[in-house]
C-alpha cells in the first residue's frame, strides 16, 4: 500500500470518528464522480459555515476564520479547489503555521531552520504568497506560507502532504513527447531570465519544464531569500525530488538557501517548545489528524 493510500484510509476513519454525521465529499474528474470517505461535502455558495471549515482544527479555527475574512478583493486568501479534502496540504499549512503567527512564535521556525536570533517582521506574514518572477500579466507561482525577518531574510514555504510529486509542465496534446506551446513560450520569455542560481544541467528548457513546479519554487532563491520544502518522510517521491533540488539544482552557495523539513521533525521541534495550553492542544490535534499514521498501521 502506498503512503497516499495509507493516509487516505486513516483519514477516512478519522472522519467517521470525529464527524460521524457529515456526508462524504465528491471528487470529479473527466466527468465522473467518486465519493471520498476522507473528504467533506463541498462548500456551497453563500453558505456561512460550509463543511470545509471543519478542516480547520478547533483550538484556532475561529481566529483563523476572522483572519481569513479580514482580506478583501485581490488580497483575499484563495482556498484550493479541494480544500474540503481532509488531506488538503493547504489546510495542513493553515493548521500548523497560523497558531505560531497569531501567538507570535514564528521564531520557533527560524530556530528549527538554524537561524537563531532572527526577529520576525509579523506584518510580512502571508499565506498564499505570490512570487514576483512571472510579473503582472502571467499566472504566478504561489507559496503556501511566507515571512521576512528584520535582518532582511525572506522565507518561502512549499507544503506537501499526500501529493504524488512536484509536477512537470503539461505535454502537448498532439505529441506527448513535447511540452505545450504555452509553457515553452513562458520559459523563453519569463523563466529563461531567472536561471542564474541554477546549475548548468538544469538551465535547459527540457530540464526546467520536466521539473516545472520545483523549478518555479527554487528560482525564487537569492542572496536573502530561502525556500523551505516541508513534506512527510514517507512520501518518498516528493522527498527524493526535494533532496535532488538541494543537492543538484542550485549553484553554490545558493544550495544552502534550500531547506528540507520533514513533517515529523518539524512537529517535534515545535511541540517540545510550546508551553501554553491552547497551543499544546492545537498540536495534539494536529498530530492526531495528520501524523499519527504509524500507530494506525500497527493497529491494522
Amino acid at each position: 500500500m502506498t503512503f497516499q493510500s495509507k493516509v487516505k484510509d486513516y483519514l477516512s476513519d478519522y472522519k467517521v470518528k470525529r464527524f460521524p454525521k457529515k456526508e462524504n465529499g465528491v471528487w470529479k474528474r473527466n466527468g465522473k464522480e467518486t465519493t471520498l470517505g476522507y473528504a467533506f461535502k463541498a462548500p456551497l455558495k453563500n453558505e456561512a459555515h460550509p463543511d470545509s471549515d471543519l478542516n480547520l482544527l478547533e483550538p484556532y479555527k475561529n481566529d483563523f476564520l476572522k483572519y481569513e475574512q479580514s482580506f478583501k478583493g485581490k488580497y483575499k486568501i484563495k482556498r484550493h479547489i479541494y480544500f474540503h479534502h481532509l488531506n488538503s496540504s493547504q489546510a495542513m499549512c493553515f493548521n500548523f503555521f497560523f497558531p505560531l503567527f497569531k501567538d507570535r512564535k514564528l521564531d520557533l521556525i527560524t530556530d528549527f531552520l538554524l537561524f537563531q536570533g532572527e526577529t520576525i517582521e509579523y506584518d510580512t506574514v502571508c499565506f498564499e504568497k505570490e512570487s514576483k518572477v512571472e510579473g503582472k500579466d502571467r499566472r504566478s507561482t504561489y507559496f503556501d506560507f511566507y515571512f521576512e525577518t528584520k535582518s532582511g531574510k525572506k522565507f518561502y514555504f512549499e507544503i506537501k502532504y499526500t501529493e504524488n510529486e512536484f509536477g512537470s509542465a503539461p505535454k502537448d496534446k498532439g505529441n506527448n513527447k513535447l511540452f505545450d506551446l504555452e509553457h515553452l513560450e513562458k520559459f523563453e520569455n519569463v523563466y529563461s531570465q531567472h536561471l542564474d542560481v541554477l546549475t548548468e544541467k538544469y538551465k535547459s528548457k527540457e530540464s526546467f519544464l520536466s521539473n516545472y513546479q520545483i523549478m518555479r519554487n527554487i528560482i525564487n532563491v537569492s542572496e536573502n531569500s530561502h525556500v523551505v520544502f516541508v513534506y512527510p518522510k514517507d512520501n518518498e517521491k516528493v522527498r527524493k525530488q526535494a533532496e535532488i533540488a538541494k543537492k543538484e539544482m542550485l549553484q553554490k552557495p545558493f544550495d544552502k538557501h534550500i531547506h528540507l523539513a520533514e513533517w515529523n521533525e518539524l512537529y517535534e521541534a515545535i511541540k517540545t517548545s510550546v508551553k501554553c495550553p491552547i497551543l499544546e492542544e492545537q498540536y495534539k490535534e494536529f498530530w492526531d489528524k495528520y501524523l499519527n499514521i504509524a500507530k494506525y498501521e500497527k493497529i491494522q
